[in-house]
């Protein structure tokens, strides 16, 4: 658990150094050409179309394998705990995924 709890703070750390220098980056003024931002324009329209296919693919899959994990549990009721905390693993993760897609759906229609 060392293991992950430094690798989890490294990567807190990394976090909070990258967007300070974004940040420091950010109150920069550049000019862009039109031809820049309209390629900028149909990068983010594909990085979205291809999120929401994985996103609705993790959403399927994580659909399956609760119905599994509650066959399981309803067939083997000595597998229940195991069962409920996978279910509720799947969801965690299942909430995270839709929380990025949410969030890249809202800056694209904030521009």
């Amino acid at each position: 658990m060392k293991l992950v709890y430094d690798i989890c703070m490294g990567l807190s750390i990394g976090t909070c150094i990258g967007i300070c220098i974004g940040l420091f980056r950010k109150t920069r003024y550049k000019h862009y050409t039109p031809e820049r931002l309209e390629k900028a324009k149909r990068m983010s329209a594909f990085m979205l179309q291809t999120l929401k296919y994985v996103t609705l693919t993790c959403l399927a899959l994580g659909l399956i394998w609760c119905v599994y994990f509650l066959v399981l549990a309803m067939m083997k009721p000595e597998l229940a705990d195991y069962a409920d905390n996978m279910s509720e693993l799947i969801v965690s993760v299942l909430t995270v995924i839709s929380i990025i897609f949410a969030f890249f759906e809202f800056i694209r229609r904030k521009d």
